[in-house]
């Protein structure tokens, strides 16, 4: 259709038009000035959400989740907020508010869950887009009605976000309560067991006494060593027997030898002098023989003495040994038992931080339930509005004669598609197929 037929067709059904118009607007105008006048009453509430714990002290992380502003709205306008609101304002007791209960719903359901869903219909709650602060408004035919209940539903979702806290509180308080005798009985067995232990094995300084016995052992450890350098000095020395450096380095045997040496000197003498059958000869021989055999019972009881010291050395390095290897014994049952004993310390350190840790949330979690205080401030109350927010006369008219503008049109259009007239040149074009060759304009009559 060409803007041509279409203004044609609009000129010549203008009557219907403004008929369709008129209607819609004057509709839209009666039906704002016969509805009931509406009041808006809105309180601001600001939430903290760097708000600390007050018993623990620590941040919230919760409080910084994207989505929690998002779940106070939703907390504001919940089921449960709208019954706090009805059970503080006593709407269930009222007479006039179970006659309307009764009228509306025949008494089916509950009063106060449906006086909580009525109340919702007209709550309005809007979070500030770049900041932490929440418009709740209520909607009501009378300005103190509506302000009031603003104000009920801000006191009301304070004291949900409080429940809420305090209700997980109380829980892991019964939770950590009932923890605490299992984990008390769990103390006093392990400290029982070690008690036992320490009787059992006779254990008063386990670290006193167990460096007392790494000394002795150290000390031990050291003796044996010299006595084995000893062992193998002495033996070294008795396994030359009589001609051992010991024993030829003597000074009595190197006095002997002095005096066999003169003596076998004296005894060849007499013999070129005197002969082998005179006294003078026989008495040298005889000193010489006397010599030689004292000097041999002196080697042979020297080289016993050395044999005897390797001995008596070699004795003691295996008393040593044998004390050496009883006393690394005693040191390592020492060790066991010190082993021991650190494990069942560490069960009763174990058990004793454990129930410490539950005793504490204990009391943190008593006193998060006790708590009252939120996160929540109020930053205005609401107040009774002076003036109406509704109907909006000049709105609803304004938005009046924008559908009834596009009614009227899409009237005329529906009336002129029913009784079809050529009313521009395009029509007869579209009516009959031909070109139209000229035309014969209006004239006006003087």
């Amino acid at each position: 259709m060409k803007f041509e037929q279409f203004w044609n067709i609009l000129r010549a059904r203008k009557w219907i038009a403004l008929a369709v118009l008129s209607l819609v607007v004057l509709s839209a105008l009666a039906v704002s000035l016969l509805l009931p006048k509406q009041y808006s009453a809105a309180s601001v509430v600001a939430v903290d959400i760097k708000a600390n714990d007050p018993v623990t002290g620590q941040p919230v992380v919760g409080y910084l989740a994207p989505s929690f502003m998002a779940t106070q709205v939703d907390i504001i306008a919940s089921q449960n907020t709208a019954l706090k609101v009805v059970d503080a304002l006593g709407f269930a007791n009222l007479p006039e508010a179970r006659s309307r209960f009764l009228a509306e719903t025949g008494g089916h359901g509950d009063i106060r869950h449906w006086f909580a869903e009525t109340l919702l219909k007209h709550l309005d709650v809007k979070p500030s887009r770049d900041s932490n602060v929440i418009n709740v408004g209520y909607t009501a035919t009378e300005p103190r009605f509506a302000a009031t209940l603003a104000n009920a539903f801000v006191q009301a979702y304070v004291r949900t976000t409080v429940e809420i806290k305090t209700a997980a509180a109380q829980q892991n308080n019964q939770f950590f309560q009932s923890q605490l005798k299992g984990l008390q009985a769990n103390v006093a067995q392990t400290q029982q067991r070690l008690s036992d232990y320490q009787q059992q094995q006779g254990i008063v300084a386990t670290d006193e006494r167990l460096d007392i016995e790494t000394q002795r052992l150290n000390e031990i450890a050291s003796q044996l060593v010299g006595v084995q350098s000893l062992t193998y000095d002495a033996q070294s020395r008795a396994r030359g027997g009589a001609a051992a450096p010991d024993v030829l380095n003597n000074p009595l045997i190197q006095q002997l030898k002095n005096q066999l040496a003169q003596q076998e000197a004296k005894l060849k003498e007499q013999a070129e002098k005197n002969g082998p059958n005179h006294p003078h000869y026989l008495q040298a021989r005889a000193e010489v023989e006397a010599t030689r055999a004292q000097l041999n019972q002196l080697l042979a009881q020297y080289a016993s003495g050395l044999s005897g010291a390797a001995g008596n050395s070699a004795a003691r390095q295996g008393a040593l040994q044998q004390a050496l290897a009883a006393q690394k014994a005693r040191v390592l049952e020492l060790k066991s038992q010190r082993s021991g004993l650190e494990i069942l310390k560490r069960d009763v350190e174990n058990a004793q931080r454990a129930y410490d840790q539950a005793l504490q949330r204990t009391s943190q979690t008593m006193l998060e339930s006790r708590s009252d205080q939120a996160n929540i401030i109020v930053l205005r109350s609401a107040t009774e509005p002076d003036r109406p927010s509704g109907p909006r006369v000049l709105l609803n008219v304004a938005l009046a004669i924008v559908l009834g503008l596009l009614l009227a049109v899409v009237t005329a259009l529906g009336v002129e598609l029913a009784d079809r007239r050529i009313r521009a040149r395009a029509d007869i074009e579209d009516a009959l197929g031909i070109d139209i060759l000229a035309t014969i304009p209006t004239l006006k009559l003087q």
